[in-house]
């Protein structure tokens, strides 16, 4: 009789922890998933060509991740960090509210580029140069 006992016991314990697991997996299915970010942004140039993002609400950004493109109709550049043409101020690895970051440009730009501020994931701001 001791042993029925035990064996009932063991048996509810291995139902729920079946239970425990399949409704924990169906539950995963219902996590909402990432999302993108959303940043408010103010972009100027000076007389240079070097354009400068403002960070003026929304969601922080890992410096990292941060690229701009600037596209005219013959040519394409992409600048990151990574290539050294990314000014964060203050210098600090998110750009959130209060930073801004200036693109310094190898040459002036011809005037009329499209320009975008981008992540992996999204574009942040699109605007167009007026020089």
């Amino acid at each position: 009789m001791g042993v029925s006992e035990v064996v009932g016991e063991m048996l509810m314990i291995a139902l729920v922890v079946v239970l425990l697991a399949v409704f924990s997996a169906a539950l995963f299915n219902y996590l909402p998933a990432d999302r993108e970010p959303t940043v408010t942004i103010m972009m100027t140039s000076d007389t240079t060509g070097n354009f400068t993002f403002w960070h003026k609400g929304g969601d922080w950004v890992k410096v990292e991740d941060l690229s701009v493109v600037i596209v005219n109709e013959t040519w394409k550049k992409t600048f990151s960090q990574k290539s050294g043409n990314l000014v964060v101020v203050p210098d600090k690895t998110v750009f959130d509210l209060g930073s801004n970051v200036t693109v310094t440009m190898p040459g002036s730009p011809e005037g009329n580029e499209t320009i975008k501020l981008i992540t992996p994931r999204t574009v942040i701001y699109t605007g167009r140069t007026s020089i």
